[in-house]
């Protein structure tokens, strides 16, 4: 699908469809020392002033109502990061639920700047560039939305000095370079500025990004080239089809698998610039590093403005690490970027807060743990079916026989909490699933991505498989898709009683099988006659019945609860009252030993 919905207007769409939503509300909030925390705080934002997001949001530099961070929601970018302003709140919520309204919504503002000292040839040299785009991989603005930048006048009104209207006309890959003077009656002790979007209120459309952020003086209205050289994307490695791979199939399997690394840089300087690039993997359990390309120089020379992709040289295999691991992955050039500088009579002024080299290097990680992922971690977007029965299913390939132990979803939208699902594992679609299990949508916990849902069933695959999941709502369930790697081929859905393989969605479904090569459960025998649990699945009240010594509940994380027992004429009563729903196991200890049972609370 071209065009980007939400929740709010999915009743007005045919049943049937397999359909993406717009972005995922992200914040990565840039890391400083303390040392840089007390002391820019006391100074608040000072000349120069440069932030092209490389390294997250600086909170010391910005205030955020509603923006949120992005690495992959922008095309061709001055550098890796950038700020996106739409529709929604930071949590992701519309500014309001009627479709039609307009207005402002994301702002984007400075922390104050003490402009008064300025002397005159200063003043009327203070000179703010930005870049600017309309849409990227997100939705395009309307005609009648716009991107505005005010700035705050001494007299504490917020006046408007640069605006940019929405439209068809607009290239939604292409980001645009402003430059605009600070006129010295703008100039104060408590100066700010700040951007906002205005627009649909009602959800993530009418999207805008920005990047590369610079104020400063002693410009002029053709100062926009940059001594810089950045990267600008996340590193792209993939084995095999895979951005995370099971370590206990990595050693004879992995040789020959691996792709090559690939990234990108951008010359923002008007001249050419010899550079060369390195780069690595690192096992961040031993802080193992295998290099993969050292110095290696770009041929031929970039040229002024060049915007280039690049690839490591090819490699085999890596060494085989000792545990589940992490890689890093690191791509950087050697370019020679460093601080801003000013020669003045001689003399030399380097500015601390201006380091083109902060985004010379991008760190990007491969987890090699106990599941296959297509996705790199991140839900840049979410997509789903809305069909009463309807189910989705992503195909995967083990090279070899193992069990599926459980599988993790990313579902993204909070307001689907405690829906029920099945949780189904398929060997060939035309057939009836080789498991299904009843489970629900669970409550996340604060910063946790995926549920994951453990199949307590020994079920062993080879070859191709698919796993998924059947939803009993003619809502749209939202699962997140990652944009950066597109594996849409892999994706089938069934809504017509028919299996469709997706052409309608790009990037990566996050649904994950996690594997072992040995049976990960213990085969249970059936329950002891004289055991009954009921009901199941439970709302409040679970009995217990029958001859047992001790009865204890773990959640699905196997943590033990500790929750209210009493005793019956047959046994005991467990109460889950304000229990979170979910699954829950329940271990019996009996004469002939523990017994597990699986507990669904609704």
């Amino acid at each position: 699908m071209t065009g980007l919905v939400i929740a709010l207007f999915i009743s007005t769409l045919a049943h049937g469809q397999l359909v993406e939503f717009a972005p995922i509300q992200h914040q990565k909030i840039k890391s400083l020392s303390l040392v840089d925390q007390n002391s820019r705080i006391l100074q608040g934002n000072t000349l120069p002033f440069w932030d092209d997001f490389s390294q997250g949001i600086d909170t010391l530099k910005w205030s955020l109502a509603g923006a949120s961070y992005t690495e992959t929601i922008g095309l061709n970018a001055p550098s890796i990061g950038m700020i996106l302003l739409d529709g929604v709140d930071v949590n992701g919520n519309p500014y309001s639920v009627s479709e039609g309204d307009q207005g402002e919504t994301d702002y984007l503002t400075s922390k104050p700047f003490d402009l008064s000292t300025l002397n005159s040839p200063d003043s009327e040299s203070l000179y703010m560039s930005f870049f600017w785009q309309a849409g990227g991989r997100a939705e395009l603005p309307d005609e009648s939305d716009q991107l505005t930048l005010q700035i705050l006048n001494s007299q504490g009104s917020w006046v408007t000095i640069w605006t940019q209207l929405g439209g068809v006309g607009l290239d939604t890959e292409v980001f645009t370079q402003e430059i605009v003077k600070i006129l010295p009656a703008w100039q104060h002790s408590a100066f700010q500025f700040r951007f906002f979007a205005q627009g649909r209120q009602s959800g993530p459309f009418d999207s805008w990004l920005l990047d590369y952020i610079y104020l400063n003086d002693g410009r002029t209205a053709t100062d926009i080239d940059y001594k810089d050289r950045s990267l600008t994307k996340t590193n792209e490695l993939r084995i095999g089809e895979y951005g995370a791979y099971p370590f206990v199939l990595l050693e004879g399997n992995q040789n020959g698998l691996w792709s090559k690394i690939q990234n990108e840089f951008y010359n923002l300087e008007n001249r050419f610039r010899a550079m060369e690039y390195s780069i690595s993997i690192t096992d961040s359990s031993t802080m193992t590093t295998t290099p993969i390309n050292l110095n290696t120089p770009f041929n031929p020379v970039p040229n002024a403005l060049e915007r280039r992709i690049f690839e490591s040289r090819e490699f085999e295999e890596i060494p085989m690490p000792e545990n589940e691991t992490t890689l890093e992955i690191v791509s950087s050039i050697t370019s020679g970027d460093g601080l801003l500088f000013e020669v003045i009579a001689g003399d030399t002024t380097f500015f601390s807060n201006v380091n083109y080299e902060l985004n010379d290097t991008v760190r990007t990680s491969l987890p090699l743990s106990d599941f296959f992922a297509y996705d790199n971690g991140s839900a840049d977007y979410a997509a789903g079916i809305n069909q009463r029965s309807g189910q989705l299913a992503v195909k995967y390939t083990t090279p070899s026989e193992v069990y599926i132990k459980g599988i993790s979803i990313n579902f993204t939208n909070p307001n689907q909490a405690n829906q029920a699902i099945d949780i189904n594992v398929w060997k060939d679609l035309d057939e009836d699933p080789i498991f299904t299990r009843e489970d629900l949508i669970a409550v996340k916990e604060a910063g946790q991505e995926f549920l994951y849902y453990s199949l307590d069933t020994n079920i062993r695959v080879d070859g191709d498989f698919y796993i998924g999941f059947t939803q009993f709502t003619n809502e749209f369930i939202h699962v997140g898709l990652d944009k950066v790697n597109d594996s849409g081929d892999m994706l089938f859905y069934n809504v017509v009683g028919a299996w469709t393989q997706n052409e309608e969605v790009r990037g990566s479904l996050m649904i994950r099988p996690h594997i072992s090569i040995d049976a990960p459960f213990e085969v249970a025998a059936a329950p002891e006659e004289n055991i009954r649990i009921y009901p199941n699945p439970v709302e409040t009240l679970l009995n217990l019945e029958g001859s047992f010594s001790d009865a204890r509940v773990f959640d699905s994380f196997g943590r033990e609860i500790f929750i209210e027992r009493q005793l019956s004429s047959k046994g005991e009563i467990v109460n889950f009252n304000g229990q979170r729903p979910g699954l829950y196991v329940l271990n019996l200890t009996t004469e002939a030993g523990i017994k597990s049972y699986r507990i669904l609370v609704k």
